[in-house]
Formats: structure tokens, C-alpha cells, sequence
């Protein structure tokens, strides 16, 4: 039995018909940094689940791709739940009647009673005190006070006039103040000494109190 035995030209024979065959072609196992452009990429390669999640923004796409157009309003929502009252609140006293004013020392006529909550408050009240003629020296005295007795402001009004004539005196009282708790505030005029002709009182009282987020005494 023969063998067959390789030769110089026999090798070289081989190679030349393989490339012959397979043309000048060879296999690439990397490609240089920076060598794949537009030109190497065939239409639609890219696809979604190419795309690193969040990284394309905004400013990557075209305007037309930016935003369509607007749709149409939807259907307004439920009502939120109403919110804690703000700190505006007035509570106003009115007096029709007319309420005889006391003579001599320590006597005083309660004209107006308002009752408020802790807070901060502005204090607004008047009235009409209608006399006979007293000295010019005298005095009627009309004062915002707590039912404990603490006194919160004072408005004064000069009495004189012509004897047996009837008088009459506007008296406003305005203060500011802070509650820390709930409170009775009367409104009293009083006068201490005699007066001559008809008992003084105090006609159209009006007794206001207004909430205030806060009190600034400057």
C-alpha cells in the first residue's frame, strides 16, 4: 500500500485554491475607538431595547419630537376640604336704650358687655353721655374693663355749660389687646360728683371687637 507524501508544491498548491475560494475576506475581532459613524449603521439598527433607560434627553430630540399638541381640558376635580378660618372676626354690640349714668364716688352703669375668645383683638367702643350743666372742673369717665376688674383703657369727656341747659358728649374708647383666655369686657361711664338738673345716661352705644392675627405696639 502506497502512501502519499506532502511536498513543497503540493502545500502551496492548497493555499493558493483556498484563497482562491474564499476571496481576500477575513474576520474582524475589534474595531478601532471611535470607527462606527451614521454611515455604518443601516436604517432602523437602533432599536428601544438599545437604549441605556433615561438616556436620552430632552435636548437630544428634535423640537417636533419635543412635545405634541396640546389635548383637550380634562374635567375639573373634586373640591379640597375647607380650611381653618382666618383671623379677621368682628363681633359688634348695639344698645337702642339709653342707660342712666350713677352719681357720686364709686358708682358707674355698665352700657356694654361683650364676651371674647382667646386671641388678639382691637377694642372699639363709644357712646353719647346726654347731662345737665356741671362744673367745667368735672368729668365723665367712660372705661373698656375685664369682669376681674382689670382696667384696659379710659376715655374722659369735660362736663360745664349754662345751668338748667342739657349737654350732650361723644365718648370713644379704641384699644388694642391680647386674650390668653375666654373674657367678659364691660364698657362703663360713670361721674362722681353732683350734677345739676336731669340724671345723666348714655345714649347710642356701640361695643365692637374685631380678631387680629397679631398686635404690634409700636
Amino acid at each position: 500500500m502506497l502512501r502519499a507524501r506532502l511536498s513543497y508544491a503540493n502545500v502551496i498548491s492548497s493555499i493558493a485554491l483556498f484563497v482562491a475560494l474564499g476571496g481576500t475576506g477575513y474576520a474582524v475581532t475589534q474595531l478601532p475607538r471611535n470607527s462606527v459613524g451614521n454611515r455604518q449603521l443601516k436604517a432602523n439598527a437602533v432599536t428601544s431595547g438599545k437604549i441605556r433607560p433615561r438616556a436620552v434627553q430632552r435636548s437630544d430630540l428634535a423640537p417636533t419630537a419635543r412635545g405634541g399638541a396640546r389635548g383637550p381640558r380634562g374635567p375639573a376635580g373634586p373640591a379640597g376640604q375647607a380650611g381653618p378660618l382666618g383671623p379677621s372676626e368682628t363681633i359688634q354690640v348695639k344698645r337702642a336704650d339709653t342707660v342712666p349714668i350713677p352719681i357720686g364716688a364709686g358708682g358707674a352703669a355698665t352700657i356694654a358687655t361683650i364676651t371674647l375668645e382667646p386671641g388678639s383683638w382691637l377694642l372699639d367702643a363709644n357712646t353719647t353721655v346726654v347731662f345737665g350743666s356741671v362744673d367745667s372742673a368735672d368729668y365723665f369717665e367712660c372705661l373698656l374693663q375685664t369682669a376681674s376688674g382689670d382696667v384696659l383703657v379710659k376715655g374722659l369727656m369735660r362736663g360745664g355749660g349754662t345751668p338748667g341747659s342739657v349737654l350732650a358728649g361723644h365718648v370713644p374708647v379704641r384699644i388694642g389687646t391680647t386674650l390668653t383666655a375666654q373674657t367678659r369686657v364691660n364698657f362703663l361711664c360713670r361721674h362722681d360728683n353732683p350734677v345739676t338738673g336731669a340724671t345723666p345716661y348714655a345714649d347710642r352705644t356701640t361695643l365692637q371687637a374685631t380678631r387680629v392675627g397679631s398686635l404690634e405696639n409700636r
